[in-house]
């Protein structure tokens, strides 16, 4: 693994660390026109993660209520 062989929008070279099996980093995998199967998923998309933070949202505002209910 090395550098990434991207340009930032500046024009410097980009400094993160490649990913493994390919030349880009993270934040220009997406733009390199790499094929999806070499791309890095996202795991979370936006309704689970919403679901998620409601969830806790719920779970403090009940602990909330017990706690200050006695």
């Amino acid at each position: 693994m090395g550098t990434c062989t991207a340009t930032n929008q500046d024009g410097s070279s980009c400094s993160n660390d490649a990913m493994d099996g390919s030349d880009y980093c993270h934040v220009h995998q997406k733009s390199s026109g790499t094929p999806p199967a070499l791309q890095s998923k996202d795991e979370h998309g936006f309704w689970p993660m919403l679901g998620s933070a409601l969830a806790v949202i719920l779970a403090v505002h009940f602990l909330l209520q017990f706690v200050l209910a006695l």
